[in-house]
Order: structure tokens, then sequence, then C-alpha cells
């Protein structure tokens, strides 16, 4: 009788807690991008919101928290109520901060509740200006090696995905080249001559390329880039150059309800099935993965202890 009574309440409270668990996600949702407004992570943040709040009919928000690398606006959600309203939209430097930050306010894995890997795509290519001698990988490289460190390359800032690129690019192949960092993208300073060469994704610079103001001469990942299929991998040419994925994904607070995470993967899932998602991520080179919540989770942590091992040689430190 007491084992009834017992199995009794609890159907009543579990019926009790769905209808709050609903009601908390009917209201206004919130994708926190810690980049600056109009940064290619932001926008197809709001791409992302659009398609969400179509399938959903909820207001979905991007609200930018740009500083420290992505850290500041991952902090924002770490501290945010886990009830669904509140989730971070970023980039694989999640990761890599989690190795080069001596100290974060947060922890990576235990104050986050990994949700979805959304998109993917290849890495880093390596620009020059249109007006640089170097018309293929095989002579920068030459080049780099006859006088090092007079060639340099730009870079998002100290830390940034940009620079570590640079640096293992630099270690792999044996070449030293001279860092310049900046606060925003290099993208200006590489064409106008002021840098020698700059790892950036290709979608950041499609434009630039196909204005003949950029020339990519090799990419890192493991295959060729869909919006540059002209130019080879670094492993085609020879260059064994460790990478760092190219994806973006969806975190939340930790201690999220099974419930409400199951409830989130699927509005990323349907999001992800709209013509005006999938349209912009293909028209920008990447592909829509949409994993779900375990195996990101596994593979964030994975991610997490491989840029631990590889990156603190590097001598990169972020305060």
């Amino acid at each position: 009788m007491l084992q009834g009574r017992r199995a009794f309440l609890g159907a009543a409270a579990a019926a009790t807690l769905l209808p709050r668990l609903a009601h908390a996600q009917d209201g206004q949702m919130r994708i926190v991008v810690p980049f600056a407004a109009g940064s290619g992570t932001d926008v197809t943040a709001r791409v992302i919101a659009e398609a969400v709040g179509k399938n959903t009919g909820r207001v979905v928000i991007v609200d930018n928290r740009g500083g420290a690398g992505g850290s500041i606006g991952a902090a924002e959600v770490a501290r945010a109520k886990p009830d669904g309203n509140t989730v971070l939209y970023t980039t694989g430097g999640f990761t890599t901060n989690a190795a080069l930050f001596k100290s974060l306010p947060f922890d990576p894995i235990a104050d986050f509740t990994p949700v979805t890997l959304l998109t993917r795509s290849s890495g880093f290519a390596l620009l020059v200006g249109e007006k640089s001698p170097y018309k293929t990988l095989e002579q920068f490289v030459a080049a780099a090696k006859k006088e090092p460190g007079r060639l340099s390359y730009g870079s998002s800032g100290v830390g940034n995905t940009t620079h570590v690129m640079g640096v293992l690019f630099g270690k792999d192949v044996g070449v030293d080249l001279l860092h310049v960092p900046f606060k925003g993208t290099p993208i200006n300073e590489l064409i106008g001559g002021t840098v020698d060469c700059a790892f950036i994704g290709p979608a950041t610079v499609a434009q630039q390329i196909r204005a003949g103001q950029l020339r990519a001469l090799g990419i890192s990942g493991p295959t060729r880039s869909k919006l540059l299929p002209d130019t080879p991998t670094f492993a085609e040419a020879g260059l064994q150059v460790r990478d760092i994925p190219g994806w973006t994904g969806i975190w939340a607070p930790a201690k999220l309800p099974p419930e409400v995470l199951a409830a989130l993967y699927e509005k990323f899932q349907k999001a992800a099935q709209t013509p005006l998602l999938s349209h912009y991520v293909r028209e920008n080179g990447g592909d829509l993965v949409v994993m779900p919540p375990e195996p990101f989770k596994a593979y964030v942590t994975s991610e997490i202890e491989r840029f631990r091992k590889q990156l603190p040689p590097l001598g990169i430190q972020l305060g």
C-alpha cells in the first residue's frame, strides 16, 4: 500500500513538473554569442535564431557578450538559470580556451550542458594579399625557411584560433613566422600589405578572395574547402600540420533537467532542417551536423583533453 502511494505521489509530482517546464520554455529564448555583432559567428547565430523562432513561435534574441576570447559570453551562460531559455552559441575556440587560459571564471566541462554540435567546416586557409610574390604554398614555405622571422602573420588577438593556427603551422612545418596581433580581424591589414599572411576560415574571406584581393595558398583540415575547391590542403602539399577543426555548437548551463535538454536538442534539430538555415550554412562552405547531446559531450571533452596536452608547449598563455 505504501509502495503504491509513493508511485502515485511520484506520478503526480512528474505531472506537476512537466507543465512548469513547458511554461518555462514558452518565454523569450536568448542565444548568447561571445563575439561582437557582425562577426561570422554572430551572423550565423541570427539565422539560427530566426529558424528556431519560426519553428517554435517563440521570440528568440541574439545577445552579444564579446571579450576575453569568448570567455565573457560563456561565463554569462554558465551562471544563467538552467531552464532552457539561455544558451551559448560559439565555436571550437571554446575548447582551445580551456587549454590556453591560466584561469577561467567557469569550468568548461562541469559548468555547462552540451546540447548539440551544429555546423562543421574546413579549417583555416593560409592567405596572402594580391600583391604578394608568393603564388604557391611551396614558394611561401621556402621563403619563410630562407629568412626566419621575416615573414609575418596577422591574427585576431593573442590566443585566438587565428593565432594558435599560425603557431601550429610554424612548429609543424619548421618555420619562424612573426606574429602580429590585432584587436579585430587582420583582413584589411593583409590586403594592404601590413602583414604577409594570415590563417582565417574560408567563409570569412570568401568575398575578398572572389574579388581578387586575397589569395589562398593552402588549407588545414583533412579535406578541401567547398568555397576553395582549387586550394590544396596542407597534407596534399606534403605538410603535416595539426589542425583546429572548424565547428560551432550549442551549450546550456549545467544541471539542465533531462526533459529540457531533450526539448532544446529537438528545437535545434528541427531548425537545422529548415531551408533557411541549411541553405545559409551550405552557401558559406559548411555542413550541418546536429550531433545529439551525449556524443557532443564526449567530443567536447576529448577536444579539451587533447588541447590541454598539445597547446601548453606552444608557450601561449592567457590571463
